[in-house]
């Protein structure tokens, strides 16, 4: 009789608890893995900023020059970035010109945009002094995903403690950023 069971198969009842289950579990676990994975990409961005940033810093005390950093928004047709040049003026100021500094490219479809501060237009935003390397102003740049808000990352610039990551995610070792 056991051996008759077996070769039957799953029972109509069986499939549709199966079927419920794994449904329930995919209707859970997707949204937070896309919220996840979001966070993740700003994440990202907001630590190679960081990174830029801090070779930025370095640079201006090396050459003995004051390096500027220059937003530049993304466009329909376009690519963005905050770069750092030892121009002084925004228009002088190129996404695709190498200077032998580093800039971090947003790209146009990744969604990854600055929030703070609010730019439409290309704007000088510091610049690291030649003396002390520190930045010119305090200024707080934070990334998001989209329009999103409650989970961004950025960069805390001050001009007596220098640059510091922020993020209102999980980032290790990361304050959470001013609103």
């Amino acid at each position: 009789m056991r051996y008759w069971n077996l070769q039957r198969g799953f029972s109509l009842i069986e499939m549709i608890t199966t079927v419920s289950v794994l449904a329930v579990v995919t209707a859970v676990a997707v949204p937070t893995y896309v919220s996840s994975h979001k966070a993740a990409v700003v994440e990202n961005k907001a630590s190679q900023l960081l990174s830029v940033l801090e070779v930025g810093q370095s640079e201006s005390l090396r050459r003995h020059r004051n390096i500027y950093v220059h937003y530049v928004p993304s466009s329909e047709t376009d690519n963005g970035c905050i770069g750092l040049s030892e121009k002084s003026e925004v228009a002088n100021f190129s996404c695709s010109d190498s200077e032998g500094l580093q800039k971090v490219i947003l790209e146009k479809g990744a969604m990854v945009n600055v929030q703070e501060p609010a730019l439409t237009d290309p704007a000088k935003l510091f610049y690291f002094s030649p003396i002390s390397g520190m930045p010119s102003n305090d200024k707080t740049v934070k990334l998001a995903h989209g329009e999103e808000t409650g989970k961004e990352s950025g960069i805390m610039i001050r001009r007596y403690v220098g640059l510091k990551g922020c993020s209102n995610t999980a980032v290790t070792g990361w304050e959470s950023c001013p609103s």
